[in-house]
């Protein structure tokens, strides 16, 4: 399945690896409201790694009262954890040793680096990047470039992100000396919108 999305990703100016994350997570979410709100075993991983981050908090209130069902059970574990903390002698070592992660950022990182892993062990994947008009993010860059074991695709990698930033760069330069007084043009829809493209490859758009 990453394999498929990965190649259909190639065919969008978007990082692939954050696309197929996200659309992984969308899948990942549409299975959490269908079945794993009230599911005993998910809501059991989400008990291990249940300090939800701001981001899947907003994307898990859209079940609104469905989630009655997840933490009346996430409740009880919660509590029993806690009651165990009262009882123990080694209370600060027991404290420490409790997960704080999100579920879900776990569950993102596992897709991310599936992903990763994925496009780097398939020569075909890698040089189907590279012909591609997508471009990985900077994270994305520098995830495949420590994963890759081919020197001489890394370095093509690596030419193809300099080249986006070089274009990036130029069409910005262009920008700035045709808002210059001095200037008889104006600058292009292209131009003014560099930035985006900028923000694609640090951030992801």
């Amino acid at each position: 399945m990453v394999e498929y999305l990965l190649k259909e990703s190639f065919k969008k100016n978007l990082c692939p690896i954050c696309l197929t994350v996200e659309i992984e997570m969308d899948e990942f979410f549409f299975w959490f409201e269908r079945e794993g709100y009230h599911e005993y075993s998910s809501i059991k991983a989400l008990f291990e790694h249940s300090c939800i981050c701001k981001k899947h908090r907003e994307q898990i209130l859209g079940l609104k009262e469905k989630l009655n069902n997840t933490f009346e059970l996430l409740a009880e574990m919660e509590i029993e954890e806690l009651n165990g903390l009262v009882k123990t002698k080694r209370f600060k070592r027991k404290v420490r040793e409790i997960n704080r992660d999100c579920r879900f950022c776990v569950e993102e990182k596992r897709i991310e680096k599936h992903a990763v892993e994925t496009l780097c062990k398939s020569k075909e994947l890698v040089e189907s990047y590279i012909n591609s008009p997508s471009i990985f993010c900077k994270k994305h860059t520098f995830m495949v470039l420590e994963s890759i074991d081919n020197p001489e695709l890394a370095q093509t990698i690596l030419k193809k992100a300099i080249s986006y930033l070089e274009n990036v760069h130029e069409r910005i330069e262009k920008y700035f000396n045709k808002i210059d007084y001095r200037s008889s043009e104006k600058p292009t829809r292209e131009e003014q919108n560099a930035y985006l493209n900028a923000v694609k490859f640090f951030s992801n758009l």
